[in-house]
């Protein structure tokens, strides 16, 4: 990746020698140039405020060690600075949660985790950012200067710890990646009971980090979510990514009923809002408000808003001129107009939980059965049935755990599809599952057992394609891993098939093998 020292040099001309101030280069580190904090850092002298500076732009490039002992050499010479005790704890903490990392380099990018079996992390991480970097970027104007730094964290007690977000934000949001500092974090997939669209997470975070640079940091949190959401696919495929089931059926609710979420309720993260539900909904309406944006007034208008927002215009206001010469009301109602036209799925979805953690059983990943249990129960006991080789008895139970009016939870519907190929029926199990996918896609279990159906009935590429998908949310299933290398070779990929085995054999291990991924030049 390219990078651009104008605003270092810029900053060097008018600093250095010229008399370089603490505040230069903490505006630098405000506006995610960091470079220009860098070179502002090294010029600004060797007293407390200066020491600090300098810790700030270590924790930015991810050396924690050092950024916690210039900080503790600043707070020497400093008493009662209650900001300074907050980043004296933060930085240490993320020593902790950091400790044992190793960095891989490809390029500007720079990736730092906990070798073993987050090696399978690492090639298409890699690759998620150079594309989101390439292809997202222009986008948006441009990417910031200095490369890009990304921790994989491997558990939610670690990422936790080094973002500072309480678990209760994360769990009750589904939160799971932040852009600060300069630096991605980003939890690994391994971490949740189910996984997640984890690439996706890392363009959408790419983004945050880019609209940060191009707008001084100015751009109000739903501008930048709805940004980072309307493009966040846009790394791999060419159409703005679609809304998922579950916030079509918020979003035809919320307009139905008037209750859309006030932009100012967004204010100052997403991840303190009250509900999983209202997370959603408030994601689906700032995307769809940045789409609606890109149709009438193209390509180009999202990085032009970002150019009158860092110049101080307010963000709606910004929104409606590039869109609407102005008009605020009119983009509004124009927005409003596109959703009602969007034929939003209206039947009653469930949020996917976010657990942090192992689960004490499958339920406690599952949308709907997470919280009825008494259907859970009628679950188990399909369960037993089935186990005991009585796949009818079983389906019984199984549909008696299908709340009244609602889709069968993804869960279930993936144990009903393996009761009816025990039956000889898979093509009932192969409808099950699309249906399932239909209403739940980023569940990976359901892709796995549709991928299994489809190789059965011959028809490789179409199981490659849920295999992927499955991989894509949990690159920790062994079994995902095998059908992918084998599915590749059968194909004629090669490159592809040696790293889905290679991975397979990571997996094997249990992630208990060095780390040749350290330093990539």
């Amino acid at each position: 990746m390219k990078s651009w020292f104008a605003s270092s040099l810029l900053l060097l001309w008018a600093g250095s020698a010229w008399g370089a101030t603490v505040a230069e280069g903490r505006a630098c580190l405000e506006a995610s140039d960091l470079p220009c904090a860098r070179a502002v850092a090294d010029a600004a002298g060797n007293g407390s405020d200066a020491l600090r500076l300098r810790a700030e732009v270590a924790f930015a490039q991810a050396d924690f060690p050092e950024a916690l002992r210039l900080l503790e050499s600043a707070a020497a010479g400093s008493s009662g600075d209650e900001s300074l005790t907050r980043d004296l704890l933060l930085y240490r903490a993320t020593v902790e949660a950091t400790d044992g990392f190793v960095t891989a380099r490809r390029g500007d990018v720079e990736i730092r985790y906990l070798p073993g079996t987050d090696l399978v992390l690492v090639d298409e991480a890699f690759e998620a950012l150079q594309a989101a970097h390439d292809r997202i970027g222009p986008l948006l104007g441009g990417a910031p200067p200095g490369g890009i730094r990304m921790e994989l964290y491997p558990t939610g007690e670690r990422f936790t710890k080094a973002s500072g977000l309480p678990v209760e934000a994360v769990e009750t949001t589904g939160v799971v990646a932040l852009s600060k500092w300069t630096r991605l974090l980003v939890t690994s997939p391994r971490a949740l009971g189910r996984g997640y669209a984890w690439k996706d997470t890392i363009a959408h975070e790419y983004i945050h980090y880019i609209v940060a640079w191009r707008t001084k940091d100015q751009a109000p949190v739903w501008l930048q979510e709805g940004i980072a959401r309307s493009h966040e696919s846009l790394w791999n495929q060419d159409a703005p990514p679609a809304l998922q089931p579950y916030q079509q059926s918020l979003l035809a609710e919320a307009l139905a009923g008037d209750k859309l979420v006030p932009l100012e309720r967004m204010h100052p993260s997403m991840a303190f809002l009250d509900s999983a539900d209202e997370a959603a909904l408030a994601f689906a309406q700032v995307s769809t408000m940045m789409v609606h944006l890109r149709d009438v007034a193209g390509t180009s208008a999202v990085s032009n808003v970002l150019d009158r927002v860092r110049n101080g215009t307010d963000a709606l206001k910004a929104t409606a001129e590039v869109g609407t010469a102005g008009d605020v009301g009119k983009f509004m109602a124009g927005w409003r107009t596109m959703l009602e036209n969007m034929h939003l799925v209206s039947r009653k979805l469930a949020a996917m939980p976010t657990v942090l953690g192992p689960s004490e059983d499958d339920f406690g990943i599952d949308p709907v059965l997470a919280k009825r249990r008494d259907l859970a129960g009628h679950a188990r006991l399909g369960d037993l049935l089935r186990e005991a080789d009585r796949a009818e008895a079983s389906l019984v139970e199984y549909k008696r755990a299908i709340p009244e009016g609602e889709p069968a939870p993804p869960t279930l519907s993936a144990r009903m599809a393996d009761a009816l190929v025990a039956l000889g029926r898979a093509d009932e199990a192969l409808a099950t599952l699309q249906a399932s996918v239909a209403d739940y896609p980023e569940y990976a279990s359901t892709r796995k057992r549709l991928g299994g159906i489809l190789l059965s009935q011959g028809k490789p590429r179409d199981a490659l394609v849920q295999y992927r998908a499955s991989a894509d949310i949990n690159p920790f299933d062994p079994d995902v891993q095998a059908a992918l290398a084998d599915l590749y070779a059968s194909l004629g990929d090669k490159p592809l098939a040696e790293r889905h085995a290679r991975y397979k054999g990571i997996l094997a291990l249990g992630g208990d093998l060095p780390s040749d991924h350290g330093d990539d030049g």
